[in-house]
């Protein structure tokens, strides 16, 4: 029996584009602080969040279950790339406004000279030197986690797992850092850029952690086939997009900036 893909019209997209819209215009609402507005925006940015989260779950769910079954066509295959590569741009124009934010900070500063009294960035040297290490590791794990699909008696599994234990060391370290650290989001508007930065990267590796435990599951119960590994191979996109803004930031905010 062939297999024929379904063609129908997905509600997900435009419901994942409504909740965000919602929920950031219930955050610049709630910035603007009053006692009017407040509460009710916090509660409408709470719900918008909570929507864009099933939204996506059910969005990821018939993904999945359109790549794992090898219903996909040749066009919807190449739309999902180039959905993923539009969506990356924008990640990364989204990062570039945190680094111009910093350099702003750092080529024109408030006291005169940088870094400022009131921020000791951490040494390049010590922790930030070892996440970079994790990074480019997993990096290249999951690369030959990849590579091995194609092989007939390939071990993709044993890398994929690799790649994630080195995404939890790097996650513990990180919060071993912001722990130990000797400035806080409080200390002026750079020490603000220094932990919304890092910790928006922070969260953006644990999504990445989420989408490849994924694939691990799935991979597991033998639902990839040398066909249907768009969802891998996009999770692993986004996965060396994380790796690329790391270094980055290590060499804007560690190495130069400090």
């Amino acid at each position: 029996m062939n297999n024929k893909s379904m063609n129908f019209t997905t509600p997900w997209p435009m419901l994942t584009s409504m909740t965000i819209l919602s929920a950031c215009l219930s955050l610049i609402t709630s910035m603007n602080y009053t006692e009017n507005t407040s509460n009710s925006s916090w509660l409408g940015l709470k719900l918008s969040t909570i929507m864009m989260i099933i939204t996506l779950f059910y969005w990821s769910r018939d993904t999945l279950r359109d790549t794992t079954t090898g219903t996909l066509t040749n066009n919807i295959s190449t739309n999902m790339k180039l959905a993923m590569i539009l969506f990356l741009t924008t990640e990364a124009f989204f990062f570039i406004t945190f680094f111009w934010m910093f350099l702003s900070s750092a080529l024109i500063p408030e006291q005169g000279t940088w870094p400022p009294t009131s921020l000791n960035m951490p040494s390049p040297l010590g922790v930030p030197s070892l996440n970079t290490i994790l990074l480019i590791t997993s990096s290249a794990t999951v690369t030959m986690s990849h590579f091995q699909t194609s092989l007939p008696d390939g071990k993709p599994l044993n890398w994929l797992l690799l790649t994630l234990m080195l995404s939890i060391m790097f996650i513990t370290v990180q919060y071993m850092e912001y722990h130990t650290s000797t400035f806080t989001m409080s200390s002026g508007v750079n020490g603000s850029i220094f932990f919304m930065t890092t910790g928006l990267h922070g969260l953006h590796v644990l999504l990445g952690s989420l989408a490849l435990t994924t694939c691990l599951l799935l991979m597991n119960q033998y639902k990839y086939s040398n066909t249907s590994l768009n969802s891998y191979e996009m999770s692993i996109w986004y996965w060396h997009f994380v790796d690329a803004v790391w270094l980055m930031l290590y060499t804007t905010f560690y190495c130069w900036g400090s």
